[in-house]
């Protein structure tokens, strides 16, 4: 499946950067240090100036498929996520 993963944070890129070598992510972190993309997706949590965790599936028209969302140590639900991308690529 030709599909792109990242996340997003709002750390600076190079704590971002060390924290993806701590736990040996297999995807890039980006950072949103100005906080420009984590609001418009409503990920930010102005009150207490942290980012919820969230995760979104884009389709390459820009369009979003699927939302999770999950706690701050929860981990995310990978079998839905993947049902998610499959049925995407199941529609082409």
């Amino acid at each position: 499946m030709d599909t792109e993963v990242f996340g997003i944070s709002l750390d600076s890129y190079a704590s971002a950067g060390e924290f993806r070598k701590q736990l040996e992510l297999p995807f890039d972190l980006l950072a949103d240090w100005g906080r420009d993309v984590t609001p418009e997706f409503g990920a930010y949590n102005e009150r207490q100036m942290v980012a919820n965790r969230w995760s979104f599936l884009i389709d390459s028209e820009g369009v979003v498929r699927f939302v999770q969302h999950s706690a701050l140590n929860e981990p995310r639900d990978m079998d839905e996520m993947m049902a998610a991308i499959e049925e995407l690529y199941a529609e082409k």
